[in-house]
């Protein structure tokens, strides 16, 4: 019940064209109390990444944590067009991305399968790479809420990148491996 099908692709008048999907670059940034040495790091790599980070048409968007609910968005979905946008995209990380509190994983997580769920409803065909910048140690929440989010989220991302600080920082990408994210 086998066969086999020969086709000759060089006088195919078929053309194959890639699709070109548009990512939005979530950067999930621990601005904890334990972080607090390595946020100037983190600024200043992130100002010197974004420009070739960012391709024309995709977006960024900017979360940052620390305590149980202490989580925002600082951008969402934010377009870098110009000079001048990326100025002041830096200008505000340098300004707001400073060290508090301690470090809760379940909330920025939230955050951002909130804003996933918001750019699809308008961009279905959007990729979504999730940026996670830790000292992976959550101290301030159960391992079981931050699993059930991430389990939540699994099928909402496209990519997942660990930047990982210090000695506990195997504990978040155990986390994310243990649910199937690699």
């Amino acid at each position: 019940n086998f066969f086999l099908i020969e086709e000759n692709l060089i006088n195919n008048e078929t053309t194959i064209k890639p699709i070109e999907i548009k990512t939005n670059f979530i950067f999930c940034i621990d601005v904890s109390a334990s972080m607090g040495s390595d946020l100037r790091f983190i600024r200043k790599q992130m100002s010197n990444k974004l420009p070739s980070l960012i391709k024309e048409g995709d977006t960024l968007t900017l979360i940052w944590f620390s305590g149980k609910n202490q989580a925002g968005i600082l951008k969402e979905e934010i377009e870098v067009k110009s000079l001048t946008n990326l100025q002041e995209l830096n200008n505000l990380i340098d300004r707001f991305l400073q060290p508090i509190g301690l470090t809760a994983f379940t909330k920025p997580l939230q955050l951002t399968k909130e804003v996933i769920d918001r750019i699809k409803i308008n961009k279905p065909n959007t990729a979504f790479s999730l940026i996670f910048l830790s000292d992976g140690y959550n101290n301030d929440d159960s391992w079981s809420n931050v699993q059930k989010v991430m389990n939540e989220l699994r099928d909402s991302v496209n990519s997942v990148t660990i930047v990982e600080y210090s000695q506990y920082a195997d504990s978040i990408e155990k986390l994310f491996l243990s649910i199937g994210i690699s």
